[in-house]
């Protein structure tokens, strides 16, 4: 009897990434309320990583250097683009995430703002939402870069180009496309990947490698590591927001019912350091009443506070890659 009747039909083994989201799927119905909150907050902060990272920024500081803390949500020094991204994200997310950025807005007592620059990212949502629902995530992707490679101009990413100065020819990188604004709309809808109105976001699936106009790699191959590194950052976030959940209980368990310690616990170690006066905004608390929270949560050696601008910041905080 041949070896293939007796084993059966030989099935290919889903890829990793499917695996990844199945993962994921399957923690989601058991989050409680403080992780589920947690990890939105943690993927608003990947998020602004993965962004900074992409965005075209005019302005990169002294010497053209964004500075160490560009990519940390509460402490970069981007404050208008910080303020665009939260505004955009609080118009467009998924309810959990847009709870995070409005947070985050009041935090550091900025407004609203619409700018023109996010205008990419709202075609390339528009065009995003005209292909779901999704029955293959990959096949949707792959078709939507597709169309922002043939029909939006500005994804493109430009090679190197020559330029004369002085009678010397100089190479120069092209200014930078929009597979940022591709990268923040494809993290506002978890429903690509049947997960509903999950409090996460998958950041960093339309990498700049995308709209290169001679691609690496197939788009399917590219997209398919995006999509599984995204979800592995996924899960290295809900582990760190479960600990934290786990160890504010422990410690914080014999305070008053109404101390505001345990919320401000949650709030810096989903979201980032933030000074007493941004957690009192946050909040809703007076600064005194944030003051003793922070004494509470220094007392249960939990925090410290930062030298130079003495933000809260968690002991051993998890800082994303």
């Amino acid at each position: 009897m041949p070896l293939w009747y007796i084993l059966g039909p030989m099935e290919h083994a889903p890829p990793p990434w499917q695996l990844a989201l199945a993962r994921l799927e399957g923690a989601l119905p058991f989050l409680s309320a403080e992780v589920a909150d947690g990890l939105a907050r943690a993927s608003l902060r990947r998020l602004w990583r993965v962004h900074v990272r992409d965005f075209p920024q005019e302005n990169q500081g002294p010497e053209h250097n964004p500075g160490l803390e560009a990519a940390e949500l509460t402490r970069s020094w981007y404050a208008a683009e910080r303020q665009d991204f939260l505004s955009w994200i609080g118009r467009r997310g998924p309810p959990p995430l847009a709870r995070a950025a409005r947070l985050a807005l009041a935090a550091k007592d900025a407004r609203e703002s619409f700018s023109s620059a996010y205008a990419a990212a709202d075609r390339a949502l528009e065009r995003l939402d005209g292909l779901l629902p999704a029955r293959d995530p990959l096949a949707t992707l792959a078709e939507w870069i597709v169309q922002l490679r043939e029909d939006e101009v500005d994804f493109l990413e430009g090679g190197s180009e020559e330029v004369l100065i002085e009678g010397r020819v100089f190479q120069r990188f092209a200014a930078r496309g929009s597979a940022w604004a591709a990268s923040l709309a494809a993290a506002m809808r978890p429903q690509l990947f049947a997960l509903g109105a999950a409090p996460l976001a998958l950041a960093g699936l339309a990498p700049r490698a995308l709209f290169r106009a001679e691609a690496e790699r197939p788009l399917p191959a590219l997209l398919a590591g995006a999509i599984g590194v995204a979800a592995s950052d996924v899960a290295t976030d809900l582990a760190a927001v479960t600990s934290m959940v786990a160890r504010g209980e422990e410690c914080l368990a014999g305070l008053y019912a109404s101390s505001q310690a345990p919320a401000m616990w949650q709030l810096i170690g989903g979201i980032g350091p933030l000074t007493r006066a941004e957690l009192a905004r946050a909040l809703g608390v007076t600064r005194r009443t944030a003051s003793q929270a922070a004494m509470a949560l220094e007392k249960a050696d939990l925090v410290t506070l930062r030298p130079g601008d003495h933000a809260v910041t968690p002991k051993g905080a998890h800082r994303g890659s």
